[in-house]
């Protein structure tokens, strides 16, 4: 007679749920740290820079508005993030314009793979299953 055992991870179904704060802090603070070196946060490349003269203030930083009122939201469905924001101009910057460059400041790259990885070790199976036979 042949016995064997086999021990095996078990899915977390509701992984989502477990890893949505973790998940939505990465975002952010993604957003946060490419707001805070002028880049793309999804091609990680640097805002095109103002065209003089037109004031010494950091790019997108002149009154703190924009930034400082953006709220994110994780969605119910995995990876579906939001982001809200106080002020009207904030799409014109992150779309660009006819006569403005594009100088998008939301969004999520592929360099953040490696901050959620360990989230999804972590949440996406909970504890065992083992088979046995005797």
């Amino acid at each position: 007679m042949l016995k064997f055992k086999l021990t095996m991870p078990k899915p977390n179904l509701r992984w989502y749920r477990s890893s949505k704060k973790e998940l939505l802090k990465i975002v952010e603070q993604q957003n946060r740290e490419a707001w805070e070196q002028e880049k793309d946060p999804v091609t990680n490349k640097k805002w095109e820079p103002r065209k003089k003269p037109t004031g010494g203030h950091p790019l997108l930083k002149k009154s703190g508005k924009m930034f400082g009122s953006t709220k994110f939201k994780a969605g119910d469905r995995p990876f579906d993030f939001k982001a809200t924001v106080n002020v009207k101009y904030g799409g014109f910057h992150q779309k660009g314009t006819s006569k403005m460059p594009q100088r998008r400041w939301l969004g999520v790259g592929s360099n953040i793979d490696d901050k959620m990885i360990p989230i999804f070790r972590k949440n996406l199976f909970k504890g065992q299953i083992k088979f046995e036979t005797s």
